[in-house]
């Protein structure tokens, strides 16, 4: 605890300088929560509680820091809702063992792609970049039963005409199993942190179509080249199949200048 303690003395003095800096009206210094807050994760990136690690009692961390129950606790929530540690009541906190994309997703909320054209457009070349080497990796990784499942996906649809929001989680769906497979974390959370909004955009793709079966056949090109275990070509056919959705939801959205001012 002595470690914890001398660096939440530096961290406490760091803030001093941060007073006299906002004093000259240039910086807000941290409140003790957040102060707390950034300490607590400086130690976990440091590796001293590692994935599942149990972070010392409130009380031993309220005596070894020189702060109240509050504000350790408010410290605690926070970074308990930036998925960085779990609060078990009766058991501690303890660092979790996974990212949560979830509350990475929550984060980009103010980017407001769906109001904003040039953050969609930002939003869908991100997609593009994580899409085009997600595939090239799974093409890299792919097993039999890997293929069979992408194939099961995309054989789904049913006869009749079904809605667009089962055509929507199809092709969610299938872009996530390609993440499944090419079994690069970082990658993985990316995509599932931009997954609510990629949802939206993909609603708005679905709309663009009368003929549901031309949303999921599209992907054919992907498959093929993963099953080919054909890298570069997953990787180009990945990418041209977010452009593709891209050209399309901007023909339905915004018709050509001439037909806008007609």
């Amino acid at each position: 605890m002595h470690e914890l303690s001398r660096g939440f003395a530096d961290t406490r003095r760091s803030t001093g300088s941060a007073t006299r800096m906002q004093h000259a009206g240039l910086v807000r210094p941290p409140s003790t929560p957040e102060a707390v807050a950034r300490h607590l994760l400086e130690r976990i990136r440091a590796g001293e509680f590692g994935p599942d690690g149990r972070l010392p009692s409130e009380k031993e961390l309220q005596t070894a820091l020189g702060v109240g129950r509050f504000s350790l606790r408010e410290a605690l929530a926070r970074l308990s809702a930036l998925g960085i540690i779990r609060v078990a009541h009766g058991r501690g906190a303890f660092v979790q063992a996974q990212p949560d994309s979830e509350a990475i997703g929550a984060a980009l909320t103010p980017l407001f792609p769906a109001q904003d054209p040039k953050r969609l457009n930002d939003l869908i070349a991100a997609r593009g970049i994580l899409e085009g080497e997600m595939a090239a990796l799974a093409a890299q990784h792919r097993k039999r039963r890997d293929i069979e499942r992408l194939h099961e996906l995309l054989d789904r649809l049913p006869r009749e005409t079904p809605e667009d929001e089962v055509l929507v989680e199809l092709d969610h769906a299938f872009h996530r199993e390609i993440a499944r497979i090419a079994g690069n974390e970082f990658l993985s959370v990316m995509a599932e942190a931009i997954g609510e909004q990629t949802r939206a955009f993909l609603r708005q793709y679905v709309r663009a179509f009368r003929e549901p079966r031309n949303v999921i056949d599209r992907h054919r090109p992907i498959l093929e080249a993963i099953e080919a275990g054909d890298a570069e070509g997953a990787r180009r056919a990945a990418r041209a199949h977010v452009d593709l959705c891209k050209s399309s939801v901007s023909a339905a959205t915004w018709p050509p200048t001439r037909e806008r001012n007609a």
